[in-house]
Parts: structure tokens; sequence; C-alpha cells
């Protein structure tokens, strides 16, 4: 099992406002601590280039490690997150909305939840200059499924050339809003030349991965440390007391043919 790769997928970095984002908002006393055990542990700690690299042929296949990635862009991703992963040295990805810098979540705020800010271009380079990996979540956060190829291509490709401007430099790592995707998404997700794309597929990633279907592993709102240990070591979103025995019978049984 060393040839697994884990990627963790945040949202927000900050204390929620409602019950209805408590979710996507991780506190920032828990994500310095679940980054504090990364760095302290012995855990290796990727970027999503290095397990690209190795799904194109470039590298070796890293064996196993954890890949840090947060959606949307959030202005407290900035603020609360980025400190923690300079201090721990911890290299991420950060997917950006490029239609919608400096703007608001309104496909969140539409739906009810609290209206946050997105980072502004200024904050989005300057992430990008402390080493963080600027990836796209499309233009606008639609459900790619729903819409037609044309409209796809716009969303998808017309968000890496926009970013690509802003930053002067490759946007190779893509994630599907929503985790929805279909298969000319995924197409075209490849004929923009993304190197890339993230899921919200949950489970580990090996070699043999599709690298535009990688797998994730959500960090809820409500995960405390131990939570947070059990998704390292079973790669499932949702963890209990009650897993690791469920886990384990299963791994007897595959291996019974039961």
């Amino acid at each position: 099992m060393k040839n697994r790769a884990l990627i963790l997928m945040y949202h927000i970095v900050a204390d929620p406002r409602s019950s209805l984002e408590a979710k996507y908002c991780c506190l920032p006393r828990r994500f310095e601590a679940q980054m504090r055990h990364l760095a302290t542990t012995g855990i290796r700690v990727l970027s999503l280039a290095e397990i690209t690299d190795a799904l194109d042929g470039r590298a070796n296949w890293p064996g196993e490690g954890v890949a840090v990635t947060f959606d949307d862009g959030f202005a407290e991703t900035f603020v609360n997150a980025l400190p923690v992963l300079t201090n721990y040295r911890i290299p991420a990805t950060m997917f950006a909305l490029s239609d919608r810098i400096g703007a608001h979540n309104d496909w969140m705020s539409v739906r009810g939840l609290p209206e946050r800010r997105l980072m502004s271009v200024a904050q989005l380079k300057e992430m990008a200059a402390a080493g963080i990996d600027i990836g796209s979540h499309t233009r606008t956060h639609p459900r790619l499924p729903e819409l037609d190829a044309k409209q796809k291509r716009d969303e998808i490709c017309g968000s890496k050339a926009r970013l690509e401007d802003l930053l002067g430099h490759d946007v190779p790592n893509f994630a599907y809003p929503y985790g929805k995707f279909d298969d000319d998404s995924r197409q075209a997700v490849m004929e923009a030349g993304y190197r890339s794309a993230c899921s919200v597929r949950s489970g580990f990633n090996g070699p043999e991965i599709d690298r535009f279907l990688l797998r994730r592993i959500e960090v809820f709102g409500g995960d405390t440390l131990w939570h947070f240990r059990q998704k390292l070591k079973f790669g499932a979103n949702v963890v209990s007391s009650f897993y690791p025995l469920r886990y384990y019978a299963r791994r007897v049984a595959d291996r019974l043919g039961i």
C-alpha cells in the first residue's frame, strides 16, 4: 500500500457564519493542527506537480504521500491558511475562479449561505509568489454537465487563459466545480492543455489513476484531529470509531473472494 497518494480538499479556513456553511469551514486552529501533524509526523507532503509528473512519465511515482488543495479561492485562504502553509513549508494548490477574483461566492449565497469575498488579484499573485500553485476552477463555478459543448470550453479554456494572463505563467491543474463532470467535460480539460484534473471522488491515487479524475478527500468543518488522522489512513470522506473494523473486514473479504 505504499504506492498511494492522498489529495486533501479544503474550502473555507474560517469560523462558520451559519450552520449551512459549517461543513465547508475548517476552523483556523484545526487547520493549523492538521498542517502541524503533516509537518511533524514524517508524512511525505506532495505537490500536485509531483503526482502529475509521475503520471506523465516524467518522474517515478512518489510513493505514499499527501497533497493539499483548496477550492474557490476564498480570501480566508489567503488570510488564515497561507501563513500556516508557509510556516510549515507545505506545498499546496489553490483552485481559483478566473471571473470571480475579488468578487463574492454568488454560487453559494444564492442558496442561502453567507456571502464571502474571494481573493483579489493582488492576493492571488502574492499567494503564487509564496510558492502556492494556482489552478483553475472554471470561470464562474457552473455545473459543467449542464452546459453545452461551447459553454463548457468557454468555462474550462477561458479560465486557464485568464489566470495565465494574470499570473504570467502556466496554470496546469484543474478542479471540477461541485466535483461534477461528464465525458465531454473531461475531454475539454484535455483539449485545454491541463495536466491534471481533480474530482471529489474519495480514495487514494495510485500510478494507474486517470490523471483527469484524481480522487480527493474533503476535510469537513467538524473534523477533529482524530478524524483527520483516520482520513489520512483510510482515504475516506466519512470516518467513525467503527470504520477501521469495517475497512479491514472488507479487505479480508476481498482477499478471500467472499
